[in-house]
Order: C-alpha cells, then structure tokens, then sequence
C-alpha cells in the first residue's frame, strides 16, 4: 500500500477520513474486542491511472510503526467504506437492543396445547336410527375441566320436551341419560292433551331410537381401546 491508515499523512483525504471516524472506529475496535496494539483504520490504495482503492480495516504495527498486520473489512468507495463502518456500528447498537430486551422483558410461557381428544367409539360403524336427530352422533366438549367431558350423542324431543345424551370421558364409563329440559306448561284443556297424543307415535319412534343408541354404546364401550 502506498497510503496507508491515520499514519500517513502524506495523503490528506485519508487524514480526513480518519480524523472525521476516529470516535467511530476506536469504538468499533473495543466492540471487535481487539488485541492491545490492533487498530481500525482506513487506507488507500493507489492504482493504476491514478484509480484508487478505500479500506476499512484492522492492522497492526511493530515497534518501528511498520504495518506487519492488515486485514481489510470492507473495500470499495470512499463511500462505501464509509457506510460499511456506520452499518457495523449500527447492527451492533441493534443486537443490543434487543438483547436488553431479552433480558428485561419476562418470557411469556405458552399456553399447554389442549389434549387432542379420541373416543373410545371413534372407527366403529354407528347403527342405523328411524329419525334425524340434532345434534346426533357428535363429539362435543361439555367443559368439564376436570373429567375432560365429551358428548357422544344428544337429541331432543320437542313435543314432550326430553333431553337424551350419552357423555364420556376419559376415566368412567359413559354416562347415559334422559331429562326433562324446558316443558313446563300447564294442561288447561282436553285439547292440549289430545294435541301431545297426536305425536306418541314420534315419541316411540325417538325412544326407540334411545334405545338403539344405549344398546349399542354398552355393546362397544369395552370393545376399543381408548388412551
């Protein structure tokens, strides 16, 4: 190199250049953690034609100032070299940023991922029923937190306001049963009453149905595995 570093005055556009950066690259230098006598500096390379060559880099000189170590950083433009010093500088503020962040701000744990849950009856053909039923054969959580409760199958009878339902969980053997749910009205007349035995056909068939479902739940509540 014919124009080396902050030492060479003999060029004063890197006298320039060095006087402009010297907080700059003295602050990278304890940033790269550098040995006692290594440096950041700039330097030119002279070429051919009068072209020139800018460095950022680090050297290091023996006891007479020779320059026995030189690693270049970046090269290219004056400019370059420049914006290279101010990006390293400013990626190193960045990382510490964030890194502050890391320490100050509690960690925020995960919420545990819900079990998935499986019946005991999952892969096993349901039986065939007279009637639609709403819901039906279902898998609905029943917000049990502790028994982790699910619906197999619910139906309602809307005439004679019933409620069936089959609940399973994962310890306990499922849990059938029949409720009253909202038929809270009193008989005033002999026609109400003649108006619920034009629907005692439906009802039988919706007991039936009951019936079928409880029959098969207790076939097959001891045929699968369930984990």
């Amino acid at each position: 190199m014919s124009n080396q570093s902050t030492t060479d005055y003999s060029n004063p556009e890197l006298e320039h250049i060095a006087r402009s950066h010297q907080t700059d690259t003295e602050r990278l230098e304890r940033i790269m953690l550098l040995p006692i006598g290594y440096h950041v500096g700039f330097a030119c390379i002279q070429g051919a034609h009068g072209s020139r060559t800018w460095e950022l880099n680090v050297f290091h000189s023996d006891e007479s100032d020779e320059i026995e170590f030189d690693t270049p950083i970046a090269q290219g433009t004056r400019q370059e070299v420049e914006t290279a010093l101010h990006t390293l500088l400013d990626a190193y503020h960045a990382y510490r940023r964030t890194s502050d962040h890391h320490c100050t701000t509690p960690a925020v744990k995960p919420k545990p991922k819900a079990r998935e849950w499986h019946s005991r009856f999952e892969n096993i053909e349901r039986p065939t029923l007279m009637l639609e039923h709403d819901p039906g054969w279902t898998c609905v959580d029943a917000g049990d937190p502790v028994g982790n409760s699910h619906f197999v199958f619910q139906t309602h009878n809307e005439e004679f306001g019933l409620d069936f339902a089959v609940l399973e969980d994962d310890t306990h053997e499922p849990n059938i049963g029949m409720l009253p749910s909202d038929w809270d009205w009193e008989v005033e007349t002999a026609e109400e009453l003649l108006k619920l035995s034009d629907h005692t056909n439906e009802l039988q068939q919706w007991l039936d149905d009951c019936a079928t479902v409880t029959d098969w739940i207790r076939k097959h509540e001891g045929e699968a595995d369930h984990e």
